[in-house]
């Protein structure tokens, strides 16, 4: 066996000598509600200047300048770029080792050897959260990209706000993707353990439904995408039909928005129903939902 690559080295390290990280209890700990509080106040801190400045404009205040403070070095691109990485990267693991456990791979008497060093197993979602989830997101997304427009904004507050949405619209459609892929991956186990007597379900992998759906997850990424094309397609259209005549720019302007507007919504609704149909095919790749594998 070769020498493992570094990335796979650091995981070897971080699971230990027994190979394992994460219980899978559900209880959070310590560590995930600090991840947690950080997450909501970086989230909350880097919206704050835009909500000072659309409260002053509805209400004829004075506008109050965050240049200079905490406030504003967080909404420095390079800054929000950073932190929110890291908090992203910390706070997944938390809540992956909350709900499940990552552990190294072995191979399994009668089961074709992974492809990958590392395989991770967790628990579900009820599907009623899933959903709050999901309409959440979506809800916040169109907020975070809409509310600007009421007033005569400023990029350099409300940069974050759209980088924001541009990164929950995406996501909202990956959750999506995920809650059809659960639901139809439960019903057609239910239904393949109704027909053997001993409730047992015998899986058959596809190669190529292994390795699109459940080794890269290839039909929640066309989700996302396909989401990130119909919210800015629906925002472009939103401002060609009520932004005053002019406001948009000349009719070549408007043009040229129009036909982006129909090749995003086009292509955004054809991706985002073939990307929702490949989720309903999860079954073909012959693996639990409830498991993950590495790609290395």
């Amino acid at each position: 066996m070769g020498k493992p690559n570094p990335a796979n080295e650091i995981g070897y390290r971080v699971l230990g000598e027994d190979g394992k990280l994460g219980g899978g209890t559900g209880r959070p700990t310590v560590y995930w509600w600090l991840g947690f509080a950080l997450c909501v106040l970086f989230f909350l801190a880097t919206l704050f200047p835009g909500v000072l400045t659309l409260a002053s404009e509805h209400t004829d205040g004075e506008q109050i300048g965050v240049s200079g403070t905490l406030l504003g070095v967080l909404n420095n691109p390079y800054v929000f770029s950073w932190i929110g990485m890291i908090l992203l990267c910390v706070m997944w693991m938390l809540e992956y080792t909350r709900r499940g456990s990552i552990h190294v791979a072995k191979q399994e008497r009668g089961k074709q050897a992974p492809t990958g060093s590392f395989e991770a197993e967790i628990r579900l979602l009820p599907t009623p959260l899933h959903v709050a989830w999901f309409f959440g997101l979506a809800v916040t997304s169109v907020a975070l990209l809409v509310l600007p427009w009421t007033i005569d904004w400023d990029l350099d507050i409300f940069f974050v706000w759209f980088l924001w949405g541009a990164l929950l619209a995406p996501v909202s459609g990956a959750v999506l993707g995920s809650l059809v892929k659960k639901t139809a991956y439960a019903r057609w186990y239910r239904r393949q353990a109704a027909k053997n007597p001993h409730g047992r379900v015998m899986r058959k992998a596809h190669p190529f439904w292994r390795s699109f759906s459940y080794w890269w997850r290839f039909d929640l990424w066309i989700c996302g995408a396909a989401m990130l094309m119909i919210v800015v397609g629906a925002l472009i259209w939103w401002n060609l039909a009520y932004l005053p005549p002019g406001e948009f720019g000349d009719a070549e302007d408007v043009q040229e928005a129009t036909g982006v507007t129909i090749v995003l919504l086009s292509i955004g609704i054809l991706a985002m129903a073939f990307g929702l149909w490949a989720c309903t095919q999860f079954w073909r790749s012959g693996e639990d939902i409830r498991t993950g594998e590495s790609a290395s």
